[in-house]
Order: C-alpha cells, then structure tokens, then sequence
C-alpha cells in the first residue's frame, strides 16, 4: 500500500518505520492511497483537504479538535472517502476503553465508589486532558475528574480508579514507546483502504 505522511515529527517517524517494515511505501500524497496524520488540532483540517482533495483514505492520530468532528464528518461524506480517527490508536488503550466502559456500569450500582482520572505526559504534549483521557472518562458515564501533568518524558501512562472507604480499584494503560500507537494506525490505514465513510479506531477494528 502507498502511503502518505501528513506531519513528520517523532510520531510521523514511527509511522514510517513501522510502514516500511510492514511492506508498504511511503509517497507524496499525490501517489498515495491513504494518508496518515499526526500533526496537531490544527493541523487536521488541512489534513482533511488534502485526503478530500485527492480522494485519498485518511486516518487521523492528532487530538484536540473534537469541536469539529461534524464538520470533518460531513467533508468525508461528501468527498466519497474512508476516514478512521482515534484518541489513541494503541489496541491495548482501546481495550481499556471497553473496560472503562463496563466498569463504569458495575461501579454504578455501588455509591460509595468515586470515580476518578489520573494522567501522564511528556512535557512536550500540548493538549491537557489527553484524548484518551477523555474518551476514559466519556466511557465510564460517572464524569470522573481528571488530573493531567505535563513533565518530563513519559510517553502516555493512564489511570482510572474508583475509590471506596473500603477498598481502590484501578485500570491502567502505560505506552512503552511510540510505536505501538505506530502499529495502530498503520493496522487502520490497512482496514479503511477502499471502504468509506467516518469511523472510529475500535469500530473499524474491535468491533
């Protein structure tokens, strides 16, 4: 598969040696059958032309622009094109939101259980919540709180736990490294080539 990069930073780097390894080509998007970006929240719209423009898959890594998701979704819809997007395109994180999930139905019949959100990065990460951060918390249905830090060089580590005067649970996520999130999104650029519409990570892949 010939694949474009948008964005060639330290996860756009991962991306291409686990491409690469994979069998697949790294091109300019004008040869390329899916395009593959991690950039940032503002990154993504031109990210979505480009894929619009050249009728080109697409799948998006970067975070922060939930805001626009209709807006993105309506542009996918009318170019005729597959999009896949993630919080986290780690398969390991996407379990953890299925768990999130029912554990958030458990903990509900139990009211003295309190939810909450603890999450780590490395100092270079702009966006606070994480998207994975919120997609923990929008699974579970209990509006945990969440604490993020932005130190050092911590590539994701992610932990809900629900807290009782008799006892604490928790569920956890840490990344060892990028290219985990690299395996996902390659993995997507696979599933999304030639089919069509606006799916997430865990359906195009879990479901």
């Amino acid at each position: 598969m010939k694949i474009a990069l948008h964005g060639h930073g330290k996860m756009g780097k991962a991306v291409e040696k686990v491409a690469k390894e994979s069998g697949h080509e790294i091109v300019r998007p004008e040869a390329a059958e899916v395009l593959i970006d991690f950039t940032s929240a503002s990154g993504v719209d031109e990210a979505v032309k480009i894929a619009c423009d050249r009728k080109i898959d697409l799948v998006i890594g970067s975070t922060g622009w939930s805001d626009r998701i209709d807006d993105v979704r309506k542009k996918i819809a009318q170019a005729g094109i597959g999009c896949v997007y993630a919080s986290n395109f780690s398969p390991g994180a996407n379990v953890v939101f299925a768990l999130a999930r029912r554990a958030g139905e458990l903990f509900k019949t139990f009211p003295q259980y309190a939810a909450g959100i603890e999450e780590r990065h490395h100092s270079q990460k702009k966006d606070a919540p994480s998207g994975t951060a919120l997609r923990i918390a929008k699974e579970t249905k209990m509006d945990p709180p969440i604490v993020s830090s932005r130190v050092g060089s911590e590539f994701g580590l992610h932990t809900l736990f629900f807290d009782s005067p008799d006892d604490l649970i928790e569920i956890s996520h840490r990344a060892r490294g990028r290219e985990g999130f690299a395996r996902g999104a390659v993995l997507a650029a696979e599933k999304i080539r030639g089919r069509k519409g606006f799916l997430s990570f865990d359906d195009l892949v879990m479901s």
